[in-house]
């Protein structure tokens, strides 16, 4: 290929017309927070309810605040986006009270250590080089900068239960290091099973307000879907049945989350089709791919006994009420698999080295309990974003597949 013809093609390729209205694209992202937040108003006011003090206090520069809640919900529900919008606004409004108010958000996938999300924080916010700090260390540069500008920090943690459970007790904890003058809040963000199985004994003497999420109705999901989808595309690109499509998918899942994924799919892939409106075929591919951890390249890389496994979870949660399962109880479940498909069960041994494969890919989440009268923890299994019907239908296909090749 000619270095004329590669430039035109890369040319065409940025400055061809878009199915998105200018800057469109970027209102799908998962970080986006619309201006907007639709049938979060009980959550919002809750959550600002807890930060009155701080704005009430007649001396409120002087004698410190500090509150820590936790938001607690299942996948998909709008918990990350209330509590970003909320801290927003408030730091908006302490501007204008004149209060000087930091706000930080960590997503705990990302940044998994106390260390690390304090060296960001500093870094960031105050530009100190901190690397190489101990927590102790970079505790006491915090406090001082606090402290020195009479200034507050809120910061939400987002998938709280990754971080390790010393560093989680070290958070809830931080402001008892200012003495007096308590200037740190902690916003938690979990979903119901870590927090009961994990979380809520640990912390729970901690926590000011546990605010509960539940899912989008159908009708409030198309009302969300049709918002976010005028506010990336343009007018002519979504049909009502397309919107309503959409709606019955994500209200499926209970996760509006997969209803805006997937419409920014469809808009990606109707730009490269050269297309100016969405169709449901391209609704239906995007669906197939809204689960990133069950794309058919990674069952494709997963061993039959680790698929065993994961369908042996899937089951145990497929049922009404279980939100996590034991170790103990999914290998009973296993072995019965292995006997539908006609292959010889393994160890239990080799049954425990499958769940950390499923863990280490995304699939498999583990949360950790004491047993009473036991040393040590018991672990409890469970699913995250993806359904158990989903992953049991995914899996279940391609484990067809796969015995009719052999």
């Amino acid at each position: 290929m000619n270095n004329k013809k590669s430039v035109d093609i890369i040319r065409d390729a940025v400055f061809s017309s878009s199915i998105f209205k200018e800057g469109g694209e970027k209102t799908l992202n998962q970080s986006y927070i619309p201006n907007e937040l639709k049938f979060r108003e009980d959550n919002i006011r809750r959550i600002s309810q807890n930060f009155r003090p701080l704005f009430l206090s007649e001396n409120r520069g002087i004698e410190g605040f500090s509150t820590n809640i936790a938001l607690t919900g299942p996948a998909g529900v709008g918990k990350t986006v209330t509590a970003r919008y909320t801290v927003d606004h408030l730091q908006v409004m302490a501007e204008r009270h004149h209060i000087k108010l930091y706000t930080d958000y960590k997503n705990c996938w990302t940044t998994r250590t106390k260390t690390s999300i304090l060296r960001s924080f500093l870094r960031d916010q105050f530009g100190v080089a901190s690397r190489g700090f101990s927590d102790e260390e970079s505790t006491d540069i915090l406090i001082r900068r606090l402290n020195s500008e009479q200034a507050y920090l809120v910061l939400i943690l987002d998938e709280v239960s990754v971080l390790p459970q010393k560093d989680i007790r070290g958070f809830i904890h931080l402001p008892e290091e200012f003495g007096a003058e308590h200037r740190i809040s902690i916003i938690m963000i979990s979903r119901p099973t870590e927090w009961k199985v994990t979380l809520s004994s640990m912390v729970s003497q901690r926590i000011a307000d546990v605010i509960q999420f539940q899912p989008y109705t159908l009708e409030e999901t198309r009302k969300i879907l049709d918002y976010r989808a005028h506010l990336a595309f343009k007018t002519t690109a979504l049909s009502e049945d397309i919107l309503e499509m959409v709606a019955e998918i994500s209200d499926q899942t209970k996760n509006l989350r997969h209803g805006i994924e997937i419409l920014y799919r469809t808009g990606r892939a109707a730009d490269q089709q050269r297309l100016d409106e969405l169709t449901p075929e391209l609704v239906r591919r995007a669906k197939n791919d809204v689960f990133p951890e069950l794309r058919a390249d990674i069952l494709e890389e997963l061993k039959t006994h680790e698929l065993f496994a994961a369908l042996s979870i899937a089951r145990r949660l497929h049922h009404k009420g279980i939100t996590a399962t034991t170790i103990e109880h999914s290998f009973k479940n296993y072995r019965i698999i292995c006997e539908e498909w006609g292959l010889r069960p393994n160890a239990e041994a080799a049954f425990r080295n499958y769940l950390s494969t499923l863990e280490a890919i995304g699939i498999l989440g583990k949360v950790t309990k004491g047993v009473k009268g036991r040393k040590g923890v018991r672990a409890r299994l469970t699913i995250h974003d993806v359904p158990a019907a989903v992953l049991i239908e995914r899996i279940e296909v391609f484990l067809s597949k796969r015995f009719q090749k052999s």
